[in-house]
């Protein structure tokens, strides 16, 4: 049977291109207040980033139920007996944790693999889409569980934010606290490391702060795919990607919205790279 590809919505694929792709989501939430909205079915980037800069107050987040997961197995174990669930970084998030209950509630109606991928966002997405793309040549659970974790290996994300505000006050600035301290004002150039937020470079301003980043990226001379993702910054975000596009010819260039949930924690106007490097 053929190996059906789940993840959650950190993975900022959009549910019309999950559903072109063949690919289960499974939404994390948000609430503003008392409202609770789904992270990509309930709110898309455009009208989140917006009401972000509009509250008062930070919204909050919360990882999927074990329940939402276990109805998502439940439907595709009646399509086959081999599942494979990508998920956030458990440093940054529970998801992982309420697939693995899920797994354990379905029984044995289907091999549920659950991998964390140490990481968020395009890198996320793209091990995604690398996973489905071996699950539909065939290949069966064990087969794509070891392509992903290669593709993992491959990839790596560098992005800079306007403020620290969001992050800090999120709780998620992981091994960058120290680091940055209580230096609102700089642009900090930030990584995932081993699952977790870490530093980079620190830089004074944004014009510069971007501008090194597009060197930092471009330093990627062996580059398969180029993921440019974005906050509310469309238009700069497809500056950058013509910038890349001239400096690595080989190399796919593809921009996005981050979603909302990372939204809540990198805020308005963060710019990113999702690299994955060609295998050596």
């Amino acid at each position: 049977m053929t190996v059906r590809v789940v993840t959650d919505s950190t993975s900022d694929i959009s549910q019309a291109d999950a559903a072109r792709w063949g690919i289960d989501v499974v939404p994390l939430n948000i609430s503003f207040g008392t409202e609770q909205l789904r992270d990509g079915v309930d709110i898309l980037p455009e009208r989140f980033f917006q009401r972000l800069v509009e509250s008062r107050v930070l919204p909050k987040t919360s990882q999927p139920s074990a329940g939402a997961f276990l109805e998502v197995y439940q439907r595709l174990a009646g399509e086959t007996d081999q599942i494979l669930s990508i998920h956030i970084s458990g440093k940054l998030s529970g998801t992982a944790n309420a697939a693995r209950a899920a797994r354990e509630a379905l029984g044995g109606r289907a091999r549920v693999e659950v991998l964390d991928a140490e990481t968020v966002s395009w890198p996320l997405g793209y091990a995604v889409r690398i996973a489905q793309d071996a699950a539909r040549a065939g290949k069966n659970l064990d087969e794509c569980l070891a392509v992903t974790r290669k593709t993992l290996g491959r990839l790596s994300i560098l992005f800079v934010l306007d403020t620290v505000e969001y992050l800090q006050k999120g709780g998620r600035i992981g091994r960058a606290s120290a680091w940055i301290g209580g230096l609102l004002s700089i642009k900090p150039i930030l990584t995932v490391r081993a699952g977790e937020v870490a530093p980079l470079e620190r830089v004074r301003t944004r014009a510069r702060a971007d501008e090194r980043l597009i060197e930092l990226t471009t330093a990627h001379q062996n580059a398969e795919r180029i993921g440019v993702w974005h906050s509310a910054m469309p238009r700069e975000a497809e500056r950058w990607a013509a910038r890349l596009r001239q400096a690595l010819p080989n190399t796919v260039i593809e921009t996005g919205w981050l979603g909302p949930v990372v939204g809540v924690y990198g805020g308005p106007r963060v710019l990113g790279m999702g690299i994955c490097d060609r295998a050596g």
